[in-house]
C-alpha cells in the first residue's frame, strides 16, 4: 500500500495562516517521506486535523516562528523513521528546526516554539510558562476529559479566573504560550463537551472572548 503525505509552509506572520498545499505524494520508500518533509532552519510539525497538532500551529503563527505543517496517515505514524521524531508513534511530533531532533508531546512543542520565538527572555519566565503549558496538559485538560467537562469548574479555574482578573493574560500584559496552552483547553471543553464558563467567572469569560477575536486561532483550534 503506498503511503502518503500533505505538506504545507507556512509564514512568519503571527496572525495570518498561510495557504495550504495539500498535494498527496505517493512514495516508494516509505522511510523517506519524514526526512524528505524536514528541513534545516525551519521546524517542521507532523499531524492531522482535529487534533492537538492545531494548538501547535496556532502557538507557531502568534509567536511568529515559520513552520512546515505535514498531514500524517496512519502507516506512516507506525514507521520506524516517524518513531524517530514520536518513539510512540502519536500526533503532533516536531523535527525541530535543525531537521534532526525529535520533539514529542504537544506541551513540549509549545515550549520549543516559545523558546525559537524568543518570548521566553529568562530563565524565570520559561518556567513562569511552562507551569501554565504543564498544568493545561497534566490538570486541566485530563479533569475536563474525565468528567465530559462536568468537573469541580470553582476547583479548576477559579484560581485562573482570579490572575486574569488583575492582568490582561495569564503572564502579565503581554500574551503568550501559557494563554495559548489554556485558551486551547477551555476552547476544546467547550467544543467537545459543551462545557460552559459558570457566570461566576467573569475574567476568564473575557479571556476567552478576547482569544476569540484572534486571527490564528480562529484558523487553528477553532477551526478543528
Amino acid at each position: 500500500m503506498a503511503a502518503s503525505m500533505a505538506a504545507s509552509t507556512h509564514s512568519s506572520a503571527p496572525r495570518a495562516l498561510a495557504g495550504r498545499d495539500r498535494a498527496s505524494r505517493p512514495a516508494p520508500a516509505r522511510r523517506a517521506l519524514v526526512t524528505r518533509a524536514a528541513e534545516a532552519g525551519v521546524p517542521t510539525i507532523f499531524g492531522a486535523p482535529g487534533s492537538r497538532t492545531q494548538i501547535v500551529e496556532w502557538a507557531c503563527l502568534e509567536l511568529g516562528v515559520e513552520f512546515k505543517s505535514v498531514t500524517l496517515n496512519r502507516a506512516i505514524m507506525k514507521s520506524a523513521e516517524y518513531r524517530a521524531v514520536h518513539p510512540f508513534g502519536k500526533i503532533p511530533g516536531m523535527k525541530a528546526a535543525d531537521g534532526e531532533t525529535g520533539i514529542f508531546e504537544s506541551g513540549a512543542l509549545m515550549l520549543y516554539v516559545a523558546d525559537l520565538s524568543g518570548s521566553l527572555d529568562t530563565p524565570e519566565r520559561r518556567g513562569a510558562a511552562a507551569s501554565w503549558v504543564i498544568w493545561a496538559n497534566a490538570t486541566m485538560w485530563p479533569a475536563l476529559e474525565a468528567s465530559r467537562g462536568q468537573c469541580d469548574m470553582e476547583s479548576l479555574f477559579g484560581p485562573v479566573d482570579a490572575i486574569l482578573g488583575d492582568h490582561a493574560w495569564l503572564l502579565g500584559e503581554d500574551f503568550s504560550i501559557a494563554d495559548v496552552a489554556v485558551g486551547a483547553y477551555v476552547k476544546y471543553g467547550q467544543m467537545f463537551f459543551g462545557m460552559q464558563v459558570p457566570k461566576s467567572m467573569p475574567n476568564l469569560s473575557r479571556f476567552m472572548a478576547d482569544i476569540e477575536q484572534r486571527d490564528a486561532f480562529k484558523n487553528t483550534v477553532a477551526g478543528g
